[in-house]
């Protein structure tokens, strides 16, 4: 009624807006559809994208992309048509499903999945469109996100304080000693062991040991790539000619699926296409991004009781033991037993001639293997990174799907690299499942020592730790110093010969040995160690 009475007014108003009309009720709706408009427009290309998605991850798409391959091969079809269906078939399996499983995670609006599932899904596959521009870029993006990520996870409460307040809690020995009988057990157990090793890794809280392990996988890495060129030297047959490689049943069954798959009459015809499909998707790389999107929900804690229980030192711990361990028997493995290399004159394209004295012998074996060697077969090195990577990323974001999409990417990448004849398939294989085990094995790494949990508890009872202390104030100088190392290792993977990475990865160990015998494990020593990292893997992988 009011709307027709202000009609029916002749008389100007207050109301009139510059159209020459009245606002009324209906307006002020048209004003708050307008508004939400595009919010709504997006939520409905959402919904529209994952009702597209639904349909084509299903499980009706999987069966009849399963029948289009059984179909080429048991039908009398021509050539050309086999291989467009196996084309469709194995490329719906292995590349589209996988990556559009993990846009559904991504773009999922489900209360099931959390923040912390969506956000590694996304490192994931944002991981795979990035690796289309070039590798100085990828290698500038991810060195500026391991400093930002060492700032942003500047500690509270300095490791020193901690230290300190932890050795003087212990020392009080009379009401707190009388509280807690567990804690008595556990001190009790720690001094009473004979074996000096766990003595001296029972005292160190789970940082110190994720600094161990990083040092650990450093000096593993070394050892073994001495070893893979003292392998290869020592082995005549390879270094005079071509040996005779191994029967590989499994490469066998690869290059008459891909002669098929690409209608070609030798194998080897098929080989661009494939290594274009590795280069594309570069899955190594992907299992890098998603692993520090895990350290960063870790740390940041995003996945809330999911993740609550677990840590990002407790994690890279584990990842890195399990890393290191799959990497000894690795090349115990090679050493034990010398596998002729599928790859014609291999010794000639990756090594000189066996030097005379043993200076030379050990200058040629600081050079860098990161395009592999001849001889290191069994255990693929690709295989057990790759899996440790993998192994830590889907444990963090526990979601099905997403662990379904990565093995299979994982598994096409390791089938390409056995028909490429760079490993042996059985190399892959134990590669993969040895690493897997080992990542099992290792799983209590990440459990807090007794008297770490006692001491956190106490502080918790404490109300936090009243002397807890921020972090000093973001200034030049602590821009400075997380920057350096950050820069540096950009340096050593865009710019550097890869004949110094090596030595790059020394000097880095001996600075984080320093920094931890003065210091402790400080927040800056955990970023010096992550740099390290990153352009160790960045160039081994």
């Amino acid at each position: 009624m009011a709307a027709k009475s202000r009609r029916k007014n002749d008389a100007p108003s207050s109301d009139m807006n510059i159209g020459a009309y009245d606002v009324d009720d209906n307006d002020n709706m048209d004003q708050k559809y307008n508004h939400g408009r595009f919010p709504s427009t997006l939520h409905r290309s959402i919904d529209i994208i994952q009702s597209f998605l639904r349909i084509f991850t299903s499980m009706k798409v999987s069966i009849t992309a399963i029948v289009f391959i059984i179909a080429a091969n048991v039908s009398d079809l021509s050539e050309a048509t086999q291989s467009k269906l196996i084309k469709i078939g194995t490329g719906y399996l292995f590349i589209a499903k996988p990556l559009l499983s993990t846009l559904a995670i991504c773009l999922s609006n489900k209360a099931t999945t959390a923040w912390h599932e969506r956000i590694i899904a996304t490192g994931f596959l944002m991981s795979i469109i990035c690796n289309q521009f070039p590798k100085w870029l990828s290698s500038f993006v991810a060195a500026s996100a391991v400093f930002a990520f060492g700032l942003a996870s500047r500690q509270f409460v300095p490791m020193q304080q901690l230290d300190s307040d932890n050795n003087t809690s212990s020392t009080n020995s009379g009401v707190t000693q009388s509280k807690s009988p567990s804690k008595r057990n556990a001190t009790t157990s720690s001094d009473d062991n004979t074996n000096p090793f766990l003595k001296f890794w029972s005292r160190l809280n789970i940082k110190e040991r994720a600094a161990i392990g990083t040092l650990a996988v450093v000096v593993s890495l070394l050892t073994e790539n001495f070893l893979i060129w003292v392998v290869s030297a020592t082995y005549k047959p390879g270094i005079v000619g071509s040996p005779t490689p191994l029967q590989d049943n499994g490469r066998i069954v690869l290059e008459a699926l891909a002669k098929k798959l690409w209608n070609v009459e030798q194998s080897w015809m098929a080989k661009r296409p494939l290594q274009k499909i590795r280069d594309t998707l570069n899955v190594q790389y992907a299992l890098v991004s998603a692993l520090g999107a895990s350290f960063v929900c870790l740390e940041l804690q995003l996945g809330g009781k999911k993740t609550s229980h677990r840590s990002l030192t407790g994690v890279a711990l584990h990842a890195l033991i399990t890393l290191a361990s799959a990497r000894l028997i690795r090349y115990i493995s090679f050493v034990l037993t010398v596998l002729p290399s599928q790859v014609p004159n291999c010794y000639r394209h990756h090594f000189p001639p066996p030097p005379d004295n043993w200076k030379d012998w050990i200058l040629v074996g600081m050079l860098p293997s990161s395009r592999g060697g001849c001889n290191d077969l069994i255990l693929s090195g690709h295989a057990t990174v790759t899996s440790t990577i993998a192994c830590a990323a889907t444990s963090v974001s526990s979601n099905t799907s997403f662990s379904i999409a990565v093995w299979t990417l994982i598994a096409l990448d390791y089938s390409i690299e056995a028909y490429q004849g760079l490993h042996y398939s059985v190399d892959m294989f134990l590669g993969g499942i040895v690493t897997c085990l080992l990542w099992h094995l290792t799983a209590p790494l990440e459990i807090e020592g007794e008297l770490e949990q006692l001491q956190k508890e106490k502080q918790r009872k404490e109300g936090g730790g009243g002397n807890a202390a921020r972090a000093p104030p973001l200034d030049a100088t602590v821009v400075a110093m997380y920057a350096a190392p950050a820069i540096l290792a950009f340096l050593i993977l865009a710019v550097f010969p890869e004949a110094y990475v090596n030595y790059f990865a020394i000097g880095y160990s001996l600075v984080a040995g320093v920094m931890f015998k003065k210091h402790g494990f400080s927040n800056l020593l955990q970023h010096e160690l992550l740099c390290m990292l990153m352009f160790t893997i960045g160039v081994y992988l």
